[in-house]
């Protein structure tokens, strides 16, 4: 591919395609479910949850729903800017390629450990709370991560290959910027719906 031809192609691509490359996509999807699974299997067989809150359990985002909208808000939305800022620097970086991999996959454990949390704590009563405030949020903040890391690997790789060769080109720092700021947006958005529906169970079963 022609140098000018590789810049158009990157730089032309539809917002949507940026970053829901199946490629990329479809293999984070799966570490995010292994990780998901291997945070479950860690927390119920290490029994970590014996000696408190295991390290990891502090980044799950998980919301109390009796402490009112604005305390759940954020902590979903602090959750969600970690991860996004994370993302945001390993795509600057040529390590990228596989940090961004190594990332989703503990961002599955945290969510393991986060839901397993529930049964934990309550037992069969905590799967009221996990279906209806914990699962919705965190699906949609794992949605919006998931796709964003997707962009970041693409854009990672495409910078580790820039470095090696002077003839790929197209590097688009700002749009790349603007996906970022764009993302966040959602984030907000997301979250406040999550902190709204966390609120609403709450209100219908006060703990």
């Amino acid at each position: 591919m022609k140098p000018k031809e590789s810049q158009a192609f990157f730089q032309d691509i539809p917002f949507l395609r940026r970053f829901s490359a199946k490629p990329v996509f479809c293999p984070l999807l799966a570490l995010l479910l292994c990780g998901v699974a291997a945070g479950a299997a860690a927390g119920a067989g290490f029994d970590l949850f014996e000696t408190g809150r295991p390290l990891p359990l502090y980044f799950s985002g998980i919301p109390s729903p009796g402490a009112g909208l604005f305390p759940c808000f954020s902590t979903l939305l602090l959750n969600m800017l970690i991860g996004l800022i994370i993302l945001f620097l390993l795509g600057m970086s040529a390590f990228g390629v596989a940090a961004v991999p190594a990332f989703i996959f503990l961002k599955g454990v945290t969510v393991g450990l986060g839901a397993l949390s529930f049964f934990m704590g309550d037992g069969p009563s905590g799967l009221g709370p996990l279906a209806c405030t914990y699962t919705p949020a965190t699906a949609a903040a794992s949605l919006l991560l998931l796709l964003f890391a997707t962009r970041t690997a693409v854009f990672s790789r495409r910078l580790a290959k820039a470095s090696f060769s002077p003839q790929e080109e197209g590097l688009n720092f700002r749009r790349y910027l603007t996906d970022f700021l764009l993302f966040l947006s959602f984030a907000v958005v997301t979250a406040l719906g999550g902190g709204l529906l966390a609120v609403l169970y709450g209100g219908i079963f006060p703990e």
